[in-house]
C-alpha cells in the first residue's frame, strides 16, 4: 500500500485542504490518504480546537471518498506531535507500506529545522505542492542542507491549483460573522454553526 501522510491543525478543514489530497493521491499513485491532525503541534499556537471536534470536522469533510481516512496516531502521544516521530510510528504499525508526506513548498526551507529532519527524509518521499510565492527548492538543495546524499532525498513535486485559503481567516472570518460558504464543506459549516466553534465563547 502506498499512503500518503497529510499533517496538520484543520483547524477547520477547507477546499484548498481537500483539493491538494486528491491531487497528491492521483499524481503521487498513492492507494490511500490518511489525514492526520495534530495533537500538540510544536510551532502553532497552542490554543486550538478540540482534537475531537477536529477530527469530527475531517471525517464530515472525507465523507464518500474511499481513499480518504482520518488517522488519530497523534492524539495517543504525550509529547508534541513531532512528523519523524509519527513517521516512525506508522511504520511500526503498518510494516511493509510505503509512506509519503504531503508538504507545501513553502515548508522545504523549514525542513532542515524540524526535528529529527534526517528521519523524516529516510522514512517517506515528499510530495510537494507549490504554494504561492518563494522559489521552489530542489531535492538537491534539501540534501544540500540536510547534509545528507541527494540520492536520500525522494521528492515528487505535484501540479496543483493554488487555492490561497488559511484556517486562520476562516476562523477569523466566523468571528466576524462572515460567510465561509464554498470555503469549507457544508457539512463542516454547518458543524462549525451548530456547534458555536471560533465565536466569542464557543
Amino acid at each position: 500500500m502506498r499512503i500518503g501522510i497529510f499533517g496538520g491543525t484543520f483547524d477547520p478543514v477547507h477546499v484548498g485542504h481537500l483539493i491538494v489530497a486528491e491531487q497528491c493521491r492521483v499524481q503521487g499513485h498513492l492507494d490511500e490518504v490518511w489525514f492526520v491532525p495534530s495533537a500538540q503541534p510544536p510551532h502553532k499556537p497552542t490554543v486550538i480546537t478540540r482534537f475531537e471536534q477536529r477530527c469530527d470536522m475531517l471525517e464530515l469533510a472525507i465523507a464518500g471518498h474511499p481513499a480518504f481516512r482520518v488517522n488519530r496516531i497523534e492524539k495517543e502521544r504525550a509529547e508534541p506531535s513531532y512528523t519523524a516521530v509519527t513517521l516512525e510510528q506508522l511504520h511500526l504499525r503498518h510494516p511493509g507500506y510505503e509512506f509519503s508526506l504531503v508538504l507545501g513548498s513553502d515548508c522545504l526551507p523549514d525542513l532542515p529545522g524540524w526535528y529529527e529532519p534526517q528521519k523524516v527524509i529516510a522514512l517517506a518521499e515528499l510530495i510537494v505542492v507549490p504554494r504561492p510565492g518563494g522559489m521552489l527548492w530542489t531535492g538537491e538543495r534539501l540534501a544540500r542542507a540536510l547534509h545528507i546524499a541527494a540520492t536520500q532525498v525522494r521528492l515528487r513535486f505535484v501540479t496543483c491549483p493554488m487555492i490561497d485559503i488559511a484556517s486562520r481567516e476562516l476562523r477569523r472570518a466566523v468571528s466576524d460573522g462572515w460567510s465561509i460558504r464554498y470555503l469549507v464543506p457544508r457539512a463542516v459549516e454547518e458543524y462549525i454553526r451548530e456547534r458555536k466553534l471560533y465565536v466569542s465563547g464557543g
